[in-house]
This record gives C-alpha cells, structure tokens and sequence, in this order.
C-alpha cells in the first residue's frame, strides 16, 4: 500500500513538472496592443546552436520601398502573332510538312491535300483561260465591224457582254488558285497540280496540328496553329476596388507559378474598359522586357507586382518575418530573459507586416520592445522550429 502511495505521488510530482513554467520564469508578458509591453514565447538556444546554425542579427532599417499591388494573370499572344491556319477548299491530308513545336518562316509549306475538285478548278481556269482569248478576238472584230457600220450594234453588244463575263470568270478563278497557292502562269494542260500546300501567314512555331495524315480537313476548319512568341503579353487581372491604383506607364514584376526563379520585368500599356465575364476584374495588359521569351508558352500563369507609388518605411529583411498560426511574427535577442550565460533567450514579437520589396519586408510591432534588443535578421525558421519543439513537448512556454 505504502509503495503504491509513493507511485502515486511520483507520477504528480512529474505532471507538474511538465505544466507551464511559472510566471517569473516566462519573462516579458504576453503581447499586448500598441503602448504596452510588445512580447510573447520565449526559447532558449545555447551560443553554439546559435553559432552552428548561423543565426543572425540586426536591427530595424529606415527605407524607401515602393507600394506594390499583388495580381494575377496569364501570358497571352495578341491576335497580331497568332494564326490559325485553314483550308477554303476540303480536301485530303497527303503530307504534314511540320511538327508541333518547330519554327516556320511566312509562306513556309505545311500541309498537303488533295481532292478532285482542285483539279476541276485547274481545269475550268484554263478552259476559261482559252475562252477568254476567243471572246476577246470576237469583241474586237464585232468593235472594228460596227465602226465601220458593217455589223450591227446588237452584235457588238452581245460579243462585248460575252467578253467582259468571261474575263470576270478568269479573274475570279486566278484569285481562288492564288488563295490555294497555285502560280497560275504555271498551269497548262499537261501540268495540272494534283495537291495544294497551306503556307504559314507568318514567322513562328507551330501550335497544335488537328489532322493526321489520311484524314479530311474540312473547309474553314482550324487545322494547326502558328505562334511569334516573340511578342507576348501578360494580362493581369485587376480587381475592381484596386482600379483606381493602376495606370499605364507602371513597371510590374512578373514570376511565373512553374518557374519560381524566374523574375522579369513588363510594363503596362493599357487598361480595358469592361469587366471580364463575372468575376469583376478588369484586364490590364502589360508588354514584357528585356528578356529571351521563345520558352514562354502563352496561357502560363503569372504573379504579378505592381509599382503603385514609394513611401518610407520600418523594414527588416524578409525572412526575418514568420508567418505562424495566422500571425506575422519576429524574433529578438532580449538580454533580460537569458537565464544562464552559455544560452541566448530569443522571444517572438508579433507584427504588423506591409509592403515586401527588394527583399525587405515593412513591419510594425505591435506593442513596445524591450530595452537592449536584437533582432534576428537570419536564422528565424531555426527558431521558431525549435520554440515550437518545446511547445509540443508540454514543458517550455
């Protein structure tokens, strides 16, 4: 029974152990707002954990940092350096002159196709061709005969009317084979193409191709796409409460979601003038700069930073600020809660966070700091991983 008692008595003694320390062991008071004492969790690390993980520190800075807006958007081609390529006639896919992804000069070939009604209009343009040539010679004999009132106007009229009509027909032919690229001064009776290419409008690299080989494209149907990268834009969507703070002329930085080290830089050019769909946003377009873009892709996702303006500012280093449980947070060296002289004690101090930029993040503590401070410019994330160790061990804060 006694040993029993004494088990007992051990395993409350240890529980307590483990509660919360007492409050003259925690330090500085909780943070409170502006005006009060501004602390919060203590940990303490020794001097060489602080040496080996190449903590850091500093103080606050006074800069110039330009207020940003933070958007969203996408690469885009204007319709000037996207073409989607077609057919006037259908006709089968002989040949796929090119793959996806390979860059083609203006009036490059890329396809072949064939089918019995472009021979049919071969024909008919050079029967025409021969037609003309004879209604021409009868117009001029009837025009020569009626000067000299030997025929009769009628006839004169008639041979003219057939004249001009199939001088219309053939130019109306020639300009259908130029459409499928045919030289028409080439054509004879004894050279009739069997197949007519499609040629790329423009310089660029090809889009999505749409037909196999065999299969029918059909007329005014897209079959492949060519696009100049060279020009993309990025359209950023802007919402509209923040309307007001963007203008043309601004410089935007631009990251890309799939190439995070990526940063170029773009400039606004204008603004439109109505809503996008339902989701309240107006697009602001933005031309990109200085930069290589032939491995850009159109459509790819961006975050954008617009320069909106410049005010002076409270900063530290950006990775100096922590976000922890919806808190903005940093940490200092505060010589009044260290305990022992081989150990630094590090309290976390919550802020207010502003503008990032440059690598500086504009802050505001929320509340007084404690006298003889020192902030943690490098090394927070090794802290507060260590703080939070000791939370979850139920022994330290």
């Amino acid at each position: 029974m006694k040993t029993l008692l004494i088990s007992s008595l051990l395993i409350i003694m240890l529980f307590c152990s483990c509660r919360q320390k007492p409050t003259e062991n925690t330090g500085a008071p909780e943070i409170k707002p502006e005006g009060t004492e501004a602390a919060g969790s203590i940990v303490e690390l020794t001097k060489l954990q602080v040496e080996k993980t190449g903590i850091q520190f500093g103080d606050f800075e006074k800069r110039n940092l330009r207020d940003v807006l933070r958007v969203n958007g996408y690469l885009h081609v204007p319709p000037q350096n996207k073409a989607q390529v077609s057919t006037f006639m259908g006709g089968v896919v002989k040949t796929v002159l090119v793959r996806e992804g390979d860059f083609v000069h203006q009036g490059q070939a890329l396809i072949d196709l064939a089918h019995p009604d472009f021979l049919k209009l071969q024909e008919d343009y050079l029967v025409t061709v021969s037609n003309s040539m004879f209604f021409r010679k009868e117009y001029e004999r009837q025009k020569e005969l009626a000067k000299d009132n030997i025929a009769s106007q009628k006839a004169f009229q008639e041979a003219e009317t057939r004249y001009e009509g199939e001088k219309a027909r053939l130019a109306s032919l020639e300009d259908q084979l130029q459409l499928l690229n045919v030289q028409v001064k080439e054509l004879s009776p004894g050279s009739l193409q069997k197949t007519f290419q499609l040629r790329s409008p423009i310089d660029g690299y090809v889009g999505k191709i749409m037909v196999n080989t065999g299969s029918f494209a059909e007329p005014q149907k897209e079959l492949l796409t060519v696009i100049d990268n060279s020009h993309l834009h990025v359209d950023l969507m802007i919402y509209e409460k923040d309307l007001s703070k963007v203008k043309a002329g601004q410089h935007v930085n631009i990251t890309f979601t799939n190439m995070p080290e990526l940063v170029m830089g773009a400039r606004i050019f204008s603004i439109g003038k109505e809503f996008e769909n339902d989701s309240r946003t107006v697009s602001a377009h933005a031309e990109l700069l200085g930069n290589e873009k032939q491995d850009l892709v159109p459509g790819m996702y961006v975050n954008g930073l617009i320069e909106t303006g410049s005010a002076d500012a409270v900063v530290i280093p950006e990775p100096a600020v922590i976000r922890d449980k919806g808190k903005d947070l940093i940490f200092i060296m505060d010589p009044a809660q260290q305990k022992h002289p081989q150990e630094v004690a590090f309290t976390a101090i919550e802020v207010k966070k502003g503008v990032t930029n440059g690598g500086y993040s504009e802050v505001t503590p929320l509340g007084k700091l404690p006298a003889n401070y020192k902030v943690v410019v490098k090394g927070a994330y090794y802290v507060i991983s260590q703080m939070n160790v000791g939370k979850g061990a139920g022994c330290v804060d």
